[in-house]
This record gives structure tokens, sequence and C-alpha cells, in this order.
């Protein structure tokens, strides 16, 4: 009963909100993850198979996901450029098998070729199709110069047990001429065989080492 003289007051009730089920937060996050999967290992086959910059349409067949899905993914180009990266340099670390010098140039040089042209043969499509994106992902840019830095201390690792600290010239000329923009020159406009292109990069940086000795010499 409402008192004579007062106003009838509604009492709103708040209803809660239904919170999504956990398992259907689970199973959102798990087929988000799924998709993810499915896209980066499409683009890796797509690039190792020759195509520099996969379309929509074509990773989105070959993941067996909706085109709208690819785009979602698309929108983190960032995720997904260090998603394939961490495939590739994996499988990179596997192909090198870095081994510690000898002390000896005459074998430690064409070891280290040896394995920079297996690694230069594997990175070879997707350095390529990495060059088209580079511009827009940031990673990318830190990635390449991270790899070159690395790529320089393991010769100079190779190059100082035999030269004197003044060796700088032969440094920079050897960076060069064993760096992956070489490689590919070889191989691509060059058109010499992987094994044709590490015979001329070891006959050409034997020859530097050579020039250098005797140069300490005079």
């Amino acid at each position: 009963m409402t008192a004579p003289g007062r106003a009838r007051r509604t009492v709103l009730k708040k209803t809660p909100v239904p919170l999504l089920d956990e398992a259907a937060q689970d199973g959102r996050v798990l087929r988000g993850a799924r998709n993810h999967a499915l896209i980066v290992q499409a683009i890796y086959d797509l690039v190792r198979a020759g195509s520099v910059e996969p379309t929509v349409e074509d990773v989105a067949a070959r993941a067996g996901v909706g085109v709208r899905t690819i785009f979602r993914q698309f929108n983190d180009l960032e995720t997904l450029s260090r998603s394939l990266s961490e495939r590739v340099l994996g499988e990179v670390a596997e192909i090198s098998c870095p081994t510690p010098p000898s002390g000896r140039l005459g074998e430690d040089l064409p070891a280290l070729i040896a394995r920079r042209a297996r690694v230069f043969e594997h990175l070879l499509p997707f350095r390529r199709s990495g060059r088209v994106m580079r511009h827009r992902v940031m990673f990318l840019q830190e990635q390449d110069a991270q790899v070159t830095r690395m790529l320089r201390e393991g010769l100079r690792t190779v190059l100082l047990p035999h030269f004197r600290e003044d060796c700088d010239d032969l440094l920079e000329a050897l960076d060069l001429l064993l760096s992956f923009e070489a490689w590919e020159r070889l191989r691509g406009q060059q058109k010499l065989s992987a094994v044709r292109a590490e015979q001329v990069l070891v006959t050409a940086a034997q020859m530097l080492a050579a020039a250098a000795h005797a140069h300490q010499r005079t």
C-alpha cells in the first residue's frame, strides 16, 4: 500500500548483463589462434612457391578460411610478420649448423661461405617477399638490421685471428661480397646455380684475403 498523498515510486532493477560463457570465450580464442596458424602456413607455402606478394584470395583459398578472416588478420601485419619470421628463422638455425672457427683461414672462410649459401638460398623467396612489405612493417626493418650485424660479427670472428686490428678494408669488402644482396645478384641477374655462386664467392674471398696478407707483409 502507498501512503495517502505520496506518489508511487517506481524502482528500476538492474538486469545483469549476461557474460560470454567461458567455454565460448576459450573457443573463440582457440579458433582465432587456429586461423592465425593456418594463414601463416598459407603465406609461407605461397611465398616458398614463388609468390612475392600473395593476394588475400590466394591466402584464403590456401588456408581454407574466409576472406573476412584474412582481412581481420591482415590488420595486424606486425604479428603476422613476426609469426612467419619465427618459422623461417627456426629453419635457418637448423640449416646453418655453425661451428667454432678452426683457426685455419683456408678452412674457416669456405666453411663460413658454405653456411651462408645454405641460409641465403633458403631465405631467398622470403627476403624478396619481405622487401614488398618492409616499408610498412617496422619489425622487418629492425630484423634486417639485426641479421646484417650478426653476419658481420661472424665474419669478423673468422678474420681477426689472421689479420691485424687494421683490417677494416678487408672486412668491409668481404662484408659486401658475402652479403645476401650479392647472393641474390649471383642467383638472379647473373643466373648462376647455387653451387656455382658459392664457388665464385669462395674464390673471390680467398683472393681478397691473400691480397690483404700480402699487404700486411709489406
